[in-house]
């Protein structure tokens, strides 16, 4: 599998604006802001991105306006340092598959098979349970020193 630029998971998104945890917010914020300064791409689904906005709205402990998720996201999407991905009715046939023989949640799964079909073999996350698909290298920025 070639190595496209590694995948940036939902939970790194949001912590970059989660005030009531500000160590991983500031090791978010230094990962995502890498790709702003042009110096390193990265990927996110458009899965991640959905996901973002559900979390920011309405789980975080001080929700985010709707005017800056949307910003966010369109910065995102309008960046060429960001390799969004998509999925198709494929994709979610596979996840069905990779969630029953590796016992991952759906939403992971269809993460995972997402990524499979685009080549990333690396994501960065703080979920550990991504660790199950054996060719997925998992990197977690709050356990990691960045070069």
């Amino acid at each position: 599998m070639t190595g496209k630029p590694a995948l940036v998971d939902t939970n790194i998104l949001c912590y970059a604006f989660d005030a009531g945890e500000p160590e991983k917010r500031e090791a978010a914020r230094e990962l995502l802001s890498r790709v702003f300064r042009n110096e390193e791409t990265l990927s996110v689904s458009v899965q991640n991105l959905a996901e973002f906005s559900v979390v920011a709205r309405e789980k975080m402990e001080h929700p985010l306006p709707d005017d800056i998720i949307s910003r966010f996201i369109g910065n995102i999407a309008a960046f060429e340092g960001w390799n969004v991905v998509r999925y198709d009715a494929g994709t979610i046939t596979r996840a069905i598959e990779i969630s029953r023989s590796s016992s991952l949640h759906f939403w992971d799964a269809l993460l995972v098979a997402t990524m499979q079909e685009q080549g990333i073999n690396t994501i960065w996350t703080e979920d550990a349970h991504f660790s199950k698909i054996a060719w997925l290298t998992v990197k977690n920025p709050f356990r990691q020193k960045r070069s």
